[in-house]
């Protein structure tokens, strides 16, 4: 007999022009307390703020986002009976740590469509990394609601929707890696998640016409596929479905810009760069992704986001050792630097 499967996904969504003006009415129709802690960032979230007008919140405006920040506000508001973020993925991620270590629901409110942690149980590598070294477990935690202003979202730079758009087109590579590791490993693999992740990217493929313009229609589209994405990896019961080698160099590229001090790029534009480099490793129509990437403005060269050949050199060779316990086509032991420079030559990613 196979073992019981807990799936929890999201409770309530609701996306659309204006849907932020439904941030009380959704908190007493889930019959939250009375105090939220609302998250937001310094600049573009700022502005939805007057959404919660009338509603009991404790507004915080958060700077940077790293580990030490989460532990602090979660100690200061241990009394809240709910967290809401409204902003970007740091924020995302900021307000689902938070409500984790409290053990409070949390309600997601996006304001770029730049990444698929508006939906998904998890918060990004980097963050979790810092969390784990401070002693605290792998987090996970459903957002109960997802409200997605696509008003506000749209009024976002351009550069944030095709950020995520890089994103979903690269559930492509992340569904066949997990394929491979079903295969070669014997991992668990779930068809419906898979093909849910998939049908992100097919969706974009769909739909390049509609993508090229900037409007609430483009938003739309790239906003739900997104959701789906946060579903699949509920269902999943991990970001398997939606995060593979493409990913895995993105993390990489985020650990040497940190290391050296630099800005990170757009995760959204990495994954997509990553995306090129692994459909040529898996033998797949490399040319057809980057000619996609190129109609829409997202970057097809790792200079236009700020990485040298050489960063990226090493960050496709050490990627592999990101997440040892998924099995991509990077393989167990990577692949060697001359490998590395001939997939980036090739594509011309460098």
């Amino acid at each position: 007999m196979k073992e019981l499967e807990e799936l929890e996904i999201p409770r309530y969504t609701l996306f659309g022009p204006g849907a932020i003006n439904n941030v009380g009415k959704i908190l007493s129709m889930l019959k939250l307390g009375p105090s939220a802690l609302v998250l937001t960032g310094t600049t573009h979230s700022k502005k939805a703020l007057g959404g919660l007008a009338g509603n009991n919140m404790i507004t915080e405006e958060v700077d940077s986002v790293n580990a030490e920040v989460i532990t602090g506000l979660a100690h200061r508001y241990r009394g809240i009976d709910a967290v809401i973020s409204i902003g970007g993925g740091r924020i995302v991620d900021a307000g689902k740590a938070i409500a984790f270590l409290l053990d409070k629901p949390f309600i997601s409110v996006p304001t770029v469509a730049s990444h698929d942690g508006i939906a998904s149980p998890y918060v990004s590598y980097t963050l979790q990394l810092e969390l784990m070294r401070l002693g605290y477990p792998k987090i996970h935690k459903t957002p109960l609601a997802i409200i997605a202003d696509t008003s506000i979202i749209t009024e976002a730079p351009r550069r944030y929707l095709t950020a995520g758009i890089g994103e979903l087109i690269g559930k492509l590579i992340a569904v066949k890696d997990w394929e491979l590791g079903a295969k070669i490993k014997g991992e668990s693999f779930s068809e419906y998640a898979a093909t849910l992740a998939l049908s992100s990217y097919q969706i974009i493929m769909r739909n390049k016409q509609n993508l090229k313009r900037h409007d609430e229609g483009a938003t739309r589209i790239v906003v739900k596929a997104l959701i789906g994405c946060g579903v699949a990896m509920a269902i999943a019961g991990s970001s398997r479905p939606c995060s593979g080698s493409e990913h895995l160099f993105s993390h990489a590229l985020e650990l040497l810009t940190k290391e050296r001090g630099m800005r990170s790029p757009l995760h959204g534009e990495q994954v997509a760069l990553g995306t090129i480099a692994m459909a040529y490793l898996h033998g797949l129509n490399w040319r057809r992704i980057k000619k996609t990437m190129q109609e829409l403005g997202i970057p097809t060269k790792l200079s236009d986001i700020g990485i040298d050949k050489e960063m990226a050199i090493e960050a496709l060779t050490m990627a592999h050792t990101i997440r040892p316990d998924r099995y991509t086509i990077l393989g167990t032991d990577g692949i060697t630097r001359k490998a590395a420079e001939t997939a980036l030559e090739v594509t011309e990613l460098i």
